[in-house]
């Protein structure tokens, strides 16, 4: 039988190895690069799982609408996180954004093409954030436009993991019902931008301390975007059916029209 000195010794023996094979992997990583290079990539988010937590897979497109936006709203600008890797230097460090126009739909009254000759690491840095500004055309009504763009070598920085290299931007003008609005239709009638907007207003994250009790979302806060799996029971869901009292007093004590066109019926609930 091993006395404590002898159990000691094993452990100790054990404990060197691990860190030994730790060290080993760590260097082969640091080696896939050479590290005298500065390499760069587009550092865009994580996507997150049903619980909002992040997952391992990064998100293969930033998209927006205007549908939710005011009219007067003429623009937006997309923010697409870049970072390198290597040392920072005293100088502004251009990198090079180019466009792929296969996988791009926008024309150049859709968005400013002037940012990506734009495109600079400042001095004393290793992070730029790409600023991409679309406009709302009439064509977005229509359909959505895409814009793809590519990082590539120049003399400052080569490419880093090729599934970072790409930002894929989708923006529209086109007005949709979220998923859960069919079903509750009966309470909430027909779709219209001003209901949306105010429902996201009034039932917002965290007004309603209750969360699902039914379906795949079971333990969710409920909120505007997180509705009752069960529309069709109002005693499961007081709290849920108040919020939607507030928003039909509000458009009886409001008179609102789709678009302010007051030629179209007045905005209500059933």
């Amino acid at each position: 039988m091993l006395n404590d000195k002898s159990m000691k010794k094993i452990i100790l023996y054990m404990t060197l190895c691990l860190i030994g094979m730790v060290q080993v992997a760590c260097d082969q990583d640091i080696d896939g690069f050479d590290n005298s290079t500065n390499y760069i990539y587009f550092d865009l988010p994580f996507q997150l799982d049903q619980y909002g937590r992040k997952t391992t897979e990064r998100v293969d497109s930033l998209v927006y609408s205007f549908a939710m936006d005011d009219p007067s709203v003429t623009s937006y600008t997309f923010k697409i996180p870049v970072n390198s890797v290597g040392l920072k230097t005293e100088t502004d460090r251009h990198y090079k954004v180019v466009v792929n126009e296969k996988k791009t739909t926008a024309t150049g009254t859709d968005w400013d093409m002037s940012v990506i000759e734009k495109a600079v690491i400042q001095s004393g840095t290793l992070r730029d954030t790409l600023e991409v500004k679309v406009n709302r055309t009439p064509i977005l009504k229509k359909e959505s436009r895409t814009i793809t763009l590519y990082i590539e070598n120049n003399e400052n920085f080569q490419v880093g993991a090729s599934e970072l290299l790409a930002a894929k931007l989708v923006f529209s003008d086109i007005l949709q019902a979220p998923s859960w609005w069919p079903s509750w239709e009966r309470y909430f009638g027909v779709f219209v931008r001003e209901k949306y907007a105010k429902w996201q207003e009034i039932y917002f994250y965290g007004a309603d301390p209750n969360v699902e009790k039914w379906g795949p979302n079971t333990g969710k806060l409920l909120y505007w975007d997180q509705m009752p799996y069960y529309a069709g029971y109002p005693s499961w869901y007081p709290s849920t059916f108040m919020f939607i009292g507030k928003l039909k007093q509000y458009f009886i004590d409001h008179e609102v029209y789709p678009d302010g066109d007051t030629s179209k019926p007045r905005i209500t609930l059933p």
